[in-house]
């Protein structure tokens, strides 16, 4: 139980102190074993002798059966509070491992069991004027709302986690958040009592608001720095919403002011929030030092954060964070001018003029009128390279505090973050294959080696991520061939494409393509992507921000569309009919994962893994940083997504 409390930095659910009360009010033996099997389940993995202590493993397998025993014996009446806390815990741990469907499911049962709670509506009847006089205050009855507030908050960061991971929209309603951001420890540790705010849907008011309570609690921020990276994957990844939103989302000006509105957000933000929670290079050891009564007082008037590795932990948490979401900004940017997308935009722009002069040659008008300027052609030099400095800025940004931290950090920091350290490490390969020159490649390289080092250090604490490992080796065999296709060397190359481009205009087709390496032949997926269509990002598949087909990330390139219908059908807004998506046969297997290998019925035997031509061809229309564990889908039910 102590090592509970000293080690858990991701969510702070209970105050020291406050399990053996729980336990006296339990009517229930399994209630109580269900709450501390599901807290063992963190703590053993902090187990100095691991051959005498559980697996993690066997304690949350105790957790979920005491808990269903006790849920189930409170029939249609809501659970108690605590075996909701259990089942964040138990949940907590299945997204640690994958966010598959077994996790996904599990944090739903949490969100449904927090609503069932009215955890949704706690600050529902707040009045800012009744607080005014805190001697009035209800302590007692604060701080026992302070714990609910933690609980909910932490089943909204894991939602929001795991709908990011798999690109699909969070369970829990925005416009119904009538909770209040959490305060720091020692305010609710001490009885102290702090005004918070709310997490309102207005972006331009979110730091606004907190910093106006005065709350400095770490979370607080925390949780409005992860509100603006969902609302920046919203915007980055979802642009099929334009369909539903036209006035929204209908043009890429307003693309572009929404993203400049979401920078000048994370700016203010940044700005506001309390320096002392605020990286600035120092080092940070995540040493639980035993504080004195003067640092306490200290920490309780500035950062809330008594114990030093909850501190270094939030400092941490905040930093890659706020890197992320300026990783999102302005991927989109660096992507919509890659250097083997030019090839393909200077064709397609050559098409355009052929038909349109084909076209007026056969009407009155003499002279067709001008094209329109392309997109890219309107950002100038210094632009892109500002972009560019913005964006492996915040790759930099990570390895500095990555280089700055303790060997063992990766134990005490939330393990969600492991994502984060993989996009900048793709960031990384992008640089070192096609950055600007004046990026050294020898700086990328090593700090993709650091990068990879951490990761798998991650991995092999926490288990569970060993597809991150496979990802990183495999994007930059991806990037160096869209760097050969789009260079349009190869003359032959180049004919293929325009005879590709013909079958796929005359008649429908399931094109398989793949470059000639089968080092891995565990590497073979399929995804399809349209026009409005999100892709699998973990899959590799093509950027839906601009691309009409789609790639698998990895040496062997793998790609099933049909235009105009085919395998998959789709409506005339882009998304596909689902009455015409193909099962994949039963086998369990979530698409995002590349460890395993599966066949598309029907078609086993059939030769997916095109050479040459046909693996340029596909490549050249691919983002490659679209491989992204920020931006997947998967099967649901059997059913591509």
């Amino acid at each position: 139980m102590e090592s509970y409390f000293t080690n858990m930095t991701s969510f702070t659910l209970f105050r020291p102190g406050s399990i053996e009360p729980k336990f006296a009010t339990m009517q229930h033996h399994s209630d109580a074993e269900a709450l501390v099997a599901a807290m063992f389940s963190f703590s053993a993995r902090h187990c100095d002798d691991r051959d005498e202590c559980p697996s993690p493993s066997k304690f949350v397998h105790i957790a979920l059966s005491k808990l269903d025993e006790s849920v189930d014996r409170y029939g249609d009446t809501p659970p108690p509070f605590w075996l909701l806390q259990a089942g964040v815990l138990i949940t907590f741990y299945h997204l640690t491992l994958r966010v598959r469907s077994r996790s996904w499911k599990k944090l739903g049962d949490c969100i449904r069991y927090a609503y069932d709670t009215n955890l949704h509506l706690i600050d529902a009847n707040h009045d800012a004027t009744s607080t005014a006089d805190k001697s009035a205050i209800d302590i007692e009855r604060w701080a026992l709302l302070e714990e609910r507030r933690r609980t909910w908050w932490a089943i909204w960061e894991m939602d929001v986690f795991a709908s990011t991971i798999r690109r699909l929209p969070t369970a829990i309603d925005a416009s119904l958040n009538l909770t209040m951001l959490p305060v720091p420890d020692s305010c609710w540790f001490g009885n102290k009592y702090q005004e918070s705010c709310f997490l309102v849907e207005d972006c331009n008011l979110r730091w606004k608001y907190l910093a106006r309570s005065g709350n400095q609690s770490a979370k607080a921020w925390f949780i409005v720095v992860n509100s603006l990276m969902r609302n920046t994957q919203r915007i980055v990844y979802y642009p099929a919403s334009s369909v539903a939103h036209p006035q929204r989302h209908g043009s890429e000006t307003n693309h572009n002011e929404e993203l400049n509105v979401i920078a000048n957000c994370l700016y203010c933000t940044v700005a506001s929030m309390p320096a002392r929670l605020v990286y600035q290079g120092e080092t940070l050891d995540f040493q639980p030092k035993q504080a004195t009564s003067q640092d306490q007082d200290q920490d309780q008037d500035q950062d809330g954060a008594v114990n030093p590795r909850q501190h270094h932990a939030d400092k941490y948490g905040l930093h890659l964070m706020t890197q992320l979401c300026r990783f999102m900004i302005y991927h989109q940017k660096i992507c919509t001018r890659a250097p083997w997308l030019a090839q393909q935009q200077q064709q397609h722009r050559q098409q355009e003029r052929q038909q349109r002069n084909h076209t007026y040659a056969n009407t009155e008008s003499t002279a067709p009128p001008p094209p329109p300027p392309h997109p890219s052609s309107k950002t100038p030099p210094q632009q892109s390279n500002s972009e560019w400095s913005n964006y492996m800025d915040a790759s930099a940004e990570i390895v500095a505090l990555v280089r700055h931290s303790a060997r063992d950090h990766h134990r005490y920091v939330n393990p969600f973050l492991v994502n984060t350290l993989w996009f900048a490490a793709a960031a990384q390969c992008a640089c070192k294959v096609f950055g600007p020159a004046t990026f050294s490649k020898r700086l990328a390289a090593s700090n993709l080696d650091l990068l990879k080092l951490v990761i798998d250090r991650f991995v092999a604490f926490w288990g569970g991520m060993e597809n991150l490992q496979g990802r990183l080796e495999r994007i930059e065999s991806s990037l160096q061939g869209l760097m050969v296709a789009g260079s349009g060397s190869n003359g032959g190359d180049r004919s293929a494409l325009e005879r590709r481009q013909h079958q796929h205009e005359t008649q429908p087709a399931v094109a398989a393509q793949g470059s000639n390496s089968t080092d891995d032949p565990a590497i073979r997926r399929s995804a399809t992507t349209q026009p409005g269509m999100p892709a699998d990002d973990s899959l590799g598949v093509a950027s839906s921000l601009q691309n009409n087909t789609a790639v698998t990330g990895g040496a062997e390139l793998l790609q099933l569309d049909a235009p105009g219908g085919g395998l998959h059908a789709h409506a005339p807004g882009g998304w596909p009919d689902p009455s015409r998506r193909p099962a994949f046969g039963g086998s369990g297997l979530e698409l995002y994962d590349f460890t395993q290998p599966f066949q598309v019925p029907g078609m086993a035997g059939q030769n997916f893994h095109a050479t040459g031509a046909a693996a340029a061809a596909a490549a050249a229309v691919a983002d490659p940083m679209d491989v992204s564990p920020f931006g997947v889908g998967g099967v649901v039910d059997g059913q591509l997504c």
